[in-house]
């Protein structure tokens, strides 16, 4: 930890900021993963219980043709099965627990304009007095 003041304002500040953003993104997270498996359960189902049901009324008129009717009822179970995968492919991370990849990007500084807004807003909370505040603005801004 840092003997200055105003440095020592500004890392709990940025670890409370942090704190509170990671929280957020938890929640978002498990909401959108929540979300996502009952979906595709509800697909899965639905996609079971249809084609069952395709099944059966096929067998059923396979036996009142005598055995000589085509087999329509794969058509429907095989172009169901296609969405079905791809609904899997593109929710298997929230189904299978893990964690999503993480982003390329790396965060970018904050401008000037950011880093003053931040001051002015720590300021205002009291975590800087005026002398703090003045200091940290003056060599923000690269003046004596």
């Amino acid at each position: 930890m840092q003997d200055d003041p105003f440095a020592r304002a500004v890392e709990r500040a940025q670890a409370t900021e942090q704190a509170q953003a990671d929280a957020v993104r938890r929640r978002r997270q498990q909401q959108w993963s929540s979300g996502n498996r009952t979906a595709f359960r509800t697909h899965a189902t639905v996609f079971v219980a249809v084609n069952l049901l395709l099944f059966m009324i096929w067998l059923t008129t396979w036996q009142l043709a005598g055995g000589t009717d085509y087999p329509w009822f794969l058509w429907p179970l095989l172009g169901w099965g296609v969405g079905l995968a791809a609904h899997y492919a593109a929710v298997r991370n929230h189904l299978t627990g893990q964690p999503p990849k993480a982003s390329a990007q790396q965060p970018s500084a904050p401008s000037k304009a950011e880093e003053l807004a931040r001051l002015a807003d720590l300021h205002r909370a009291g975590s800087l007095s005026d002398e703090e505040f003045t200091a940290a603005k003056a060599e923000l801004l690269g003046t004596p």
